[in-house]
């Protein structure tokens, strides 16, 4: 016999796993009676949102489609931020339906983003928390297929320093982390750039290398051969770290 009335609505097939900002293959929201029977003469709008959002993403597309042989067809929706659980709710007047859970993957690396930038640091000492370079699709996602080789250098050097460690990375699932740099030079306003074959590189926020402890002594300004009885043009002794960076916090006599 003839299908009863529309009691519910019905994801047909559920939403499956797909890459952040593509489109999720059709997704089918189908009117059905009490027993799950379709129910074709259903030609109501349905409107689609989240049930679940666990990316913090936005969904995109046709999202209220008006529902053809007692079903609506969304060929167009997308997600722009990975993760898992995401579920879609259908709505049309009082019935409502929540799919099963499913996730977004990332998109394919586009670009370099400084996920842990660089600190202020002593001259000399390794930068800590380590420094962090992710491989990221146009969305913003860490793009976990990422393995290329990243390489930093430096970008402003307001004092001529050096940046030693290791200074190119093979990325692990999409990050590559930098744990040995240092920079030998005191200065403000230094920064880091990451480059990568095939991805745009990006730069880092500025950070400055600060004097260490002072370990030594050093004349700046020696004495010179003076006139017996003349008064020696100004000596200078410099307190300085193990690098010969200027400590200017010393106030010993």
């Amino acid at each position: 016999g003839p299908p009863g009335p529309v009691s519910q609505l019905a994801f047909i097939p559920p939403p499956i796993p797909t890459p952040a900002g593509e489109a999720i293959p059709a997704v089918l929201a189908a009117a059905q009676d009490s027993l799950g029977n379709p129910v074709p003469a259903f030609a109501a709008a349905v409107t689609m949102g989240f049930g679940a959002n666990p990316g913090g993403g936005t969904l995109a597309g046709t999202t209220t489609v008006t529902a053809a042989g007692g079903v609506a067809t969304f060929s167009t929706l997308s997600i722009d931020k990975s993760g898992t659980g995401y579920r879609l709710t259908a709505t049309s007047g009082s019935l409502t339906k929540t799919s099963a859970a499913f996730s977004i993957t990332p998109a394919a690396a586009t670009q370099l983003s400084f996920s842990v930038q660089p600190v202020t640091t002593q001259a000399g000492a390794m930068i800590a928390p380590a420094v962090r370079v992710a491989g990221v699709d146009p969305f913003g996602n860490t793009a976990t297929s990422f393995a290329g080789a990243v390489t930093l250098t430096l970008e402003a050097n307001p004092a001529s320093g050096a940046l030693s460690g290791t200074t190119t990375v093979v990325a692990a699932n999409g990050i590559a982390t930098f744990s040995t740099l240092s920079i030998d030079k005191m200065g403000s306003g230094y920064t880091l750039r990451a480059t990568a074959t095939g991805l745009t590189e990006t730069t880092s926020a500025a950070f400055d290398i600060v004097t260490a402890v002072a370990t030594q002594l050093v004349f700046t300004a020696q004495p010179v051969t003076t006139s017996a009885g003349g008064t020696l043009p100004p000596v200078l002794v410099a307190a300085q770290d193990s690098l010969g960076n200027t400590v200017p916090d010393f106030t010993d006599a």
